[in-house]
Parts: structure tokens; sequence; C-alpha cells
């Protein structure tokens, strides 16, 4: 079987059509492991976040799964900032910063942007009756992150990368743990006190 790659996509000859060409779909989850593994040789990581583009400024809220990253992505749209994705978003260094873009693995809210840019603030996210912050660095933060991402367990080399990657990342932009209300204070909070 002939394999042809054109724009993304992967074709299979099919030898009972005369050599016609069809597609063939990578769908979920495949799509997103070939991306883990593209992205663990040394080019970045894919973080179970929600991207926030704020006049200007680029945070990203992490969370495991029911911590907030839709309900951040919803309060954050309702204000008029772009989400690049509330579940699953790419950091990548660039240069001397780190910035990061959607993907299409978007959870319960539908739009995503694929536009990048540097990250401002990075936030463990933690629903809370108030909002507060504390901050991390070094070893807790590179924990607290890797465990919010989708690292290439399986992949010794990836992993080398992946925790140097994390560390970079922490050293280079502020991290917080970040307890808050589901609602549209979050807003002013991260704008005044972040």
């Amino acid at each position: 079987m002939d394999l042809v790659k054109r724009e993304g996509d992967i074709f299979i000859r099919d030898e009972g059509s005369h050599g016609d060409l069809r597609s063939i779909t990578l769908g979920y989850p495949l799509n997103q492991l070939l991306m883990i593994l593209f992205l663990s040789e040394s080019k970045g990581l894919l973080h179970h976040g929600c991207g926030i583009e704020d006049r200007g400024l680029g945070y990203l809220f992490v969370g495991n799964s029911g911590q907030g990253k839709s309900t951040m992505a919803k309060v954050w749209s309702a204000e008029g900032a772009r989400v690049l994705n509330d579940d699953r978003v790419v950091v990548r260094g660039k240069k001397e910063e780190f910035w990061m873009y959607g993907t299409p693995w978007h959870g319960d809210f539908k739009e995503f942007s694929t536009k990048g840019l540097p990250i401002s603030k990075i936030f463990f996210l933690y629903p809370d009756r108030e909002n507060r912050l504390i901050p991390h660095e070094g070893a807790k933060a590179v924990s607290m992150l890797l465990t919010r991402s989708f690292p290439p367990l399986w992949d010794k080399e990836g992993m080398i990368f992946t925790a140097g990657f994390c560390h970079r990342l922490v050293s280079a932009v502020p991290c917080y743990e970040f307890h808050f209300k589901q609602d549209q204070s979050v807003i002013d909070f991260v704008r005044n006190e972040a």
C-alpha cells in the first residue's frame, strides 16, 4: 500500500478503485497522541488548560477535569477576551518567551483560536468561595504544571525534555495557585491583583 501525505491528511491508495486516493481521518485520540509525540521532540508541551488573551496579555489557566477551565472561558469571553481553547493548549518556546496556542480539542466551550501569544501568567485553578492567589515557583510549580499536562510517559527522552521544559517555563513565567469564585469577579481580580 502506498502512503502519500498532503496538507495534514493521510491518503492511501485504494487498489480496488484503480489507484484513486481517498482520505483517512485521524480522529481523536490518535491525532492528539501524535501531537504529544511531535511536541516531545524538543518542540513544546500540550497542557490541560484554558488560554485567554485579554488586552494583549496571555493568561494560561491550567487544571484537571472539573476545576473550572470552561468556566474561565465563558466568563472571559463574556468580557470580550479571546479564548484560545478551554481544554487543551499547546505551549512552545519562542526565543526568550513561552507562547501558547489553541488546539481543536475543546471542552464545553466550543470556540477556539489557533493564534498564539506570549504567556504573561500561569494560574493553577481551584474553585473556591473567594478569589485569592498563592505564588509558586521551583519544584512545586513544575510538579503542579506537569500534572496538568500531557507528557509522553512512555518515552524516556521525551520525559527528560518535558521536565526540563516545565522547569524553564515556571522559571520564566509567574505561577499562581488561583482559588477563585466562579463568576465575573475573577476578571477584575486577575487584572488588578495578579
